[in-house]
């Protein structure tokens, strides 16, 4: 999206009681974001509160705002202001870690700190600075372009929702059988859109 474009709404929402995707019904809290920078903005102060085992969804058209969000929280994450994050749209599921505690790398397929291997296909990337969380992995999906709940054959969501902290471009590709109204427990962002395709 262009600088300055205008960014129309973001609605934030906890999802315990969200009947099915993409409708919500638990409590929302709307914001306008002014542009690009506001939307990356609101992505790094989401990184400052997540955990291992955090799910965000971030729902919204073409356009609007979900890549950008996720690029702030990366920056912010991986206190690495220049990362350069592209949309996983091609790759589908994009790996960002730093070493683990112990200096071993907490790449895509190392054993998490609970034992549990997460294989993830995509790509790995290795952030300059330093994890808020040390060896917590961000793993960056966007299942768009496969068809629904496909995503599962690339990627061992059930292992990665509880080790890593996940970014969920597109949710609703995910299908109900991998995301029912209760599981995962997460944080759903729907961005109004900027930009002309957002319209």
């Amino acid at each position: 999206a262009p600088r300055g474009a205008k960014q129309t709404s973001s609605s934030i929402v906890p999802s315990a009681a969200a009947p099915q995707l993409p409708l919500m019904t638990a409590a929302t809290l709307e914001l306008e974001l002014g542009s690009v920078e506001e939307t990356e903005l609101l992505g790094a102060q989401l990184a400052e509160v997540v955990e291992r085992g955090d799910v965000i969804f971030l729902s919204g058209e073409l356009g609007a705002g979900k890549t950008s969000l996720s690029r702030g929280f990366l920056r912010r994450f991986f206190a690495d202001p220049e990362l350069e994050v592209p949309s996983p749209s091609y790759l589908i599921c994009l790996s960002y870690a730093d070493d683990g505690p112990d200096g071993s790398p907490a790449g895509a397929t190392a054993d998490d700190a609970g034992g549990a291997k997460a294989a993830v296909s995509g790509r790995t990337l290795r952030p300059r600075g330093r994890a808020r969380l040390p060896g917590v992995r961000v793993l960056h999906l966007d299942p768009y372009r496969l068809p629904e709940g496909r995503v599962a054959g690339l990627v061992d969501l059930q292992s990665a929702f509880e080790t890593s902290v996940c970014l969920v471009e597109w949710p609703q590709r995910l299908g109900p059988q991998l995301c029912t109204p209760h599981s995962p427990q997460r944080v759903e962002v729907r961005l109004g859109g900027i930009g002309a395709q957002a319209a």
